[in-house]
């Protein structure tokens, strides 16, 4: 028997995304706070913005840089065929670009290109000498 035909040693060694959502899974859950990435130049890949000319024609400016950094509450968790979409809120209260309340995104994808974070939950102690 070839060591490479069998299913269990391919599984094993084979790449899964699904790995991946198992682990995020405990994670993300309604309330819970992450922070925006940064963007590439053709903006977010992972993230559902409206594209650059649909916010400029509704009157806000289309910068994406502007959202590095800010905080955003999940509101929604889907999953389907093993992909894990969230829709998320500002926590700031504000809408995106002055119009829109909420986006979605593909968890999984965005966190692995870095376009969504999650906060360190651990403390840091110091402790004063």
């Amino acid at each position: 028997m070839n060591l490479f035909n069998c299913g269990a040693y391919s599984a094993a060694l084979r790449p899964s995304s699904g790995l991946i959502a198992q682990e995020n899974m405990g994670v993300v859950e309604n309330g819970t706070i992450l922070t925006l990435g940064t963007a590439n130049a053709a903006g977010y890949q992972h993230i559902d913005f409206p594209r650059k000319n649909i916010i400029i024609k509704r009157g806000a400016i289309a910068n994406f840089n502007n959202l590095e950094g800010q905080k955003v509450v999940v509101t929604k968790v889907s999953s389907q065929n093993g992909n894990t979409a969230v829709t998320l809120k500002r926590k700031d209260g504000r809408n995106f670009f002055r119009f829109w309340p909420t986006i979605t995104a593909d968890f999984e994808k965005a966190l692995v290109n870095k376009e969504l974070k999650v906060p360190n939950t651990k403390r840091e102690v110091s402790i004063d000498q």
